[in-house]
This record gives C-alpha cells, structure tokens and sequence, in this order.
C-alpha cells in the first residue's frame, strides 16, 4: 500500500500554500505579543476536584468561586477573545442558590461528594454544545442569534452533577477549522503568545481553560478538535471511547449510523485530576464499563511508543521538542515504576491519511456549503461560495468551503477502493487492540509541533492525521501537557488506550503530571491588568 497516488497533488497544494501565506507569518512573527493579566485570585489555581470539596465543607463559598472566575473571564477576554455568549448573572444566583442548599442541608460531605461531586463548580461549554438561553450558531454568521432551546444531555449531566455553566466559547464555523475563526466575534489567541492560534475546533475552549479563566470544560472531537486545542495550550482533554458519552445536542450533527463511532463529546481540564470524575458523570449508565473508580497499579502497565508516523509524504517531520518529550515519558516511568517500555513500528500509521479521509468523509448529512440531496448541482454550488469569498460577499469561511470540496470528491470514490481502505483500517486496529489489551498504552505525538502562528495550520493541515486516525480506530485517547519549549510554548503528546481503557491513558496522564508539572500558567504582565 502507498500513500495513493494523488499524494504528490496534495503535497503540491500545500507546498504552494506555504508560499503564500508565509510573508503574512513573518509579519506576526516580528510583532511582540502581548501578556494576560496575572492571576491575583489563589481559588483560581485549584482543580475542581478540590474547589468542589472546599466548597461542600465550607471553607469558601460557590458564589465567591464563581464571581473569581467571571472576573478572570472578563479580564482576559479581551485579549484572548474565546467568548461566544454567557450566562454570568444566572449563574451567580446558581452559586447562591447551592450555598443556601449548603447550609439547610442535613446530608454528610460523604453524601453530597457522591451524588453531586462539581456541586458549586463553574463549567464552561464549547460553542457547538448547547446550553439553555445561549448562542448555539457554530460560528455561523446567518445564525448567529440563534439561542438553544434545552441543554445538550452533557450539560444536563454536569448540572446534575452541581456543575454551574458560566458561558460558550468560541468555534470555528459548523467546528471544519484547525484554527478557531468565526465571523461573528473573529479570531481566538492563544493566551502562551498572542499572535498563535489556540487549533480548533475546541480552540475558544482551550483558550479559556489555559488562561486559567475556566478549571473544567466540555468539547467534542472528530478529527482531534479536542486533542489539538489542548496540545497547543498546555491543558488536558480526552476523547473518550466513542459511544460511551452522548453526542445529543450538538451543532453540527449527522443521523450517519457510523457518526457516534467517529465523534464524540469529551472532557477538558487545567488538572489531570479531574478528568475521570468527569467521564464518570458524562459516562452516565456506560461508566460502569469504564471502571473509572478502580485503581491503577502503574508498575503493571506496557508502555508502547513511536515518536513520529514512519514518514508519509504529507506529514510534516515531527519537532525535537515533542520527540523528547515522548522520551522523558517512557524514561520516567521506566525508571520511577519499572514500566516495560518498548518503541514500536507500526507501518500502516504512515498511511493514516488514506485510512482516516475516506472513512470518515463519507459520513451523511453533515451540514455544509453544499448538501447532495437538496442540491442537483452542488459544484456549482460551491463554485458560487467561491465566487462570493472572493469578492468579500460570502456569509461562509474558507474552510468551510474546502470542507465541501472534499467532501464532493470523497463521495467520487470507487466503492471498491473504498471497501479495500475500511479493510486495511480493520487490520490495523485488530493489531492496534491486540498490542494494548487491558495493561497497555501508547505514547504518540498529537501534532508535529507546539502552537502555531495564525494562519500557519492552513498548510500543516494534513499533519491532523495523527489524531485523525485515532479517532478511525475508534479508541480512547487522553493529550498530556509536557511542560513548555524554549520559547516558551506548552508541549502535548497522545496517550491511547484499547477500547474502555480510558482510566489507563488518563491514569498515565494523573502520573505524568505529578512527574512533570502538568498545565503551566501563562506569561503574565501587570499592565495588561
């Protein structure tokens, strides 16, 4: 098997891509970057693991966290612009609400950790996932003052579990950007260097987690929106084993059989922590699958490693930095736990590409520029949105447009070579689940380099093929924060667990974060307050 025969093409369009835009990057690159204001407020440096137990024992009010977290979110909004809609006076009286319950109640801390364990806890909300009463456009221009009408059952479930959603934060257009870009409230910054781009599609969320103006979000994940954002910005995320958390409430949506194999809804968190309390609540009657309560004895857990792809065409080398980060990983745990630790050469993840595209672009009725059944003439369709970008009359973004593209020429491909890709993808995972089983993981990186330069993602984008293929494998994947590079950017790399593992990769993540810091506050300056 090759990388197929259209390679060279892509390769080419990327190439010219390159060209282009690179004179606009060297121009961000020469302007100095602003900081975010310091984070003065101590109850903003706690997981909410802990602020939910000091808030159920009284040691500080909801309300007093959730007035700290609104002021930070205004503070560095600003800046870093990752807000979409809020809900800050509701959730004030929220937060009072649990404070008063707090105080009537007869129940034991025990009992209150138990069926509410965020009681109190403020929550923020990709844009894509519906909250009650807020924007629910996905970055669309035409829609943007559409309000959701109920919650999606995530935010349901995190309200039930004394979560207080706060706000929704930005997405790129229908979530088809590796840079979070809407025309409705613009461009997302990363809070590490302000003229970088937070990835996408979950980029407004990250954003906001890491500049410490949220402790726990909700995101979703097709082809590593969830796993990118979080690599770029220093803070963990994991897309869990598809099926296990509900897609329900989510902008865009498909009614493909196979959509809830691919995408899924997942956790975001400043501390490792904080994750499995999470998954457990979004898990619903599916956790008990997950165990997420057992514990972890990490000197019987198989480390398994590559620290790049094997080499296709269209993939980018891989940077030093990520390379020895996957490095201290496997040392640390070799040397701290006596972990079996092997490097592996799994050729078939040079073919990613070919494994993931065709699969997961032949998914239906995915909202786009164009739809094949209401359009008898979709090219045109598309030609005209080309037309109207152009001449600066179009409502859509470019890569929304793409999207369509390629989703047109997806649909052109031979239903023979499609079938031998999904056989291919098949043998791959079997070796994938047999080399994991129940004790293993698999260190990875989850893209080529740290956070880029606005604009800089457009020609690296088929460098999402190492998240990409995890989701058409269909396993359980948590991005751990690596500490930074010399410039001063947060590092990320993938740990992947079999199917219903997903308390292995998150426990290796809690272990890697004690070893080696976890998320790192960005730079601040007072005058930016």
């Amino acid at each position: 098997m090759s990388c197929g025969p259209k390679i060279w093409i892509l390769w080419f369009s990327s190439w010219v891509l390159k060209c282009l835009m690179k004179p606009f990057i060297i121009l961000r690159y020469i302007r100095r970057s602003q900081k975010l204001p310091p984070i003065h407020n101590k109850l903003l440096l706690h997981s909410a693991t802990n602020l939910a137990r000091m808030i159920r024992t009284r040691q500080v009010t909801s309300e007093e966290v959730v007035q700290a977290y609104i002021s930070r979110i205004r503070d560095i909004n600003p800046l870093v612009n990752c807000m979409m809609d809020n809900r800050f006076e509701a959730a004030l009286l929220d937060a009072k609400y649990v404070d008063r319950v707090l105080q009537m109640t007869n129940k034991t801390e025990k009992q209150i950790a138990k069926e509410t364990p965020f009681l109190g806890v403020p929550l923020s909300v990709k844009g894509s996932i519906a909250v009650k009463g807020l924007n629910h456009s996905a970055g669309e221009l035409r829609f943007q003052g559409r309000k959701a009408q109920e919650d999606a059952e995530t935010v349901m479930l995190m309200r039930a579990s004394g979560a207080i959603p706060l706000l929704v934060t930005s997405t790129p257009e229908l979530c088809m950007m590796i840079e979070t870009y809407n025309k409705i409230i613009g461009t997302t910054n990363n809070p590490y260097d302000l003229r970088r781009t937070p990835s996408g599609s979950s980029g407004g969320e990250a954003a906001l987690l890491a500049s410490a103006a949220s402790v726990i979000g909700l995101g979703s994940d097709i082809l590593g929106s969830l796993r990118i954002p979080a690599a770029f910005t220093g803070i963990f995320a994991h897309k869990p084993t598809p099926g296990v958390v509900s897609h329900s409430g989510h902008n865009p949506t498909s009614t493909d059989k196979d959509w809830s194999r691919f995408f899924t809804i997942g956790p975001m968190s400043r501390y490792a922590e904080d994750l499995a309390p999470m998954l457990n609540v979004l898990a619903k009657e599916n956790a008990d699958k997950l165990r997420l309560d057992e514990k972890i004895n990490m000197d019987s857990i198989k480390i398994y490693y590559m620290e790049d792809d094997g080499g296709c065409a269209l993939t980018d080398d891989v940077s030093r930095d990520i390379k020895e980060s996957i490095q201290k990983a496997v040392q640390y745990m070799k040397s701290a736990h006596g972990t079996v630790v092997k490097k592996v050469d799994i050729k078939d993840l040079k073919y990613a590409h070919d494994l993931s595209v065709p699969i997961i672009t032949q998914l239906e009725d995915i909202r786009s520029v164009h739809r094949i059944e209401s359009h008898p003439k979709p090219w045109r369709t598309i030609f005209m949105e080309l037309v109207k970008l152009c001449t600066c009359f179009s409502e859509r973004t470019f890569p929304t447009i793409c999207y369509a593209v390629v989703k047109k020429l997806s649909l052109s491909i031979p239903r023979r070579k499609l079938e031998k890709f999904k056989e291919r993808n098949e043998s791959l995972k079997k070796d994938i689940y047999e080399m994991l089983g129940n004790d293993g993981v698999f260190l990875y990186p989850t893209f080529i380099d740290c956070a880029n330069f606005h604009l800089e993602s457009y020609y690296k984008i088929f460098n999402i093929s190492y998240t990409m293929i995890m989701n058409a494998l269909e396993v359980p994947v948590t991005n751990c924060p690596m500490g930074m590079n010399e410039r001063g950017l947060p590092i990320g790399i993938q740990i992947v667990a079999a199917p219903f593992e997903d308390r292995l990769s998150i426990a290796v993540a809690n272990e890697l974060q004690a070893a080696f810091g976890g998320w790192t506050e960005p730079p601040a300056s007072e005058r930016a307050a």
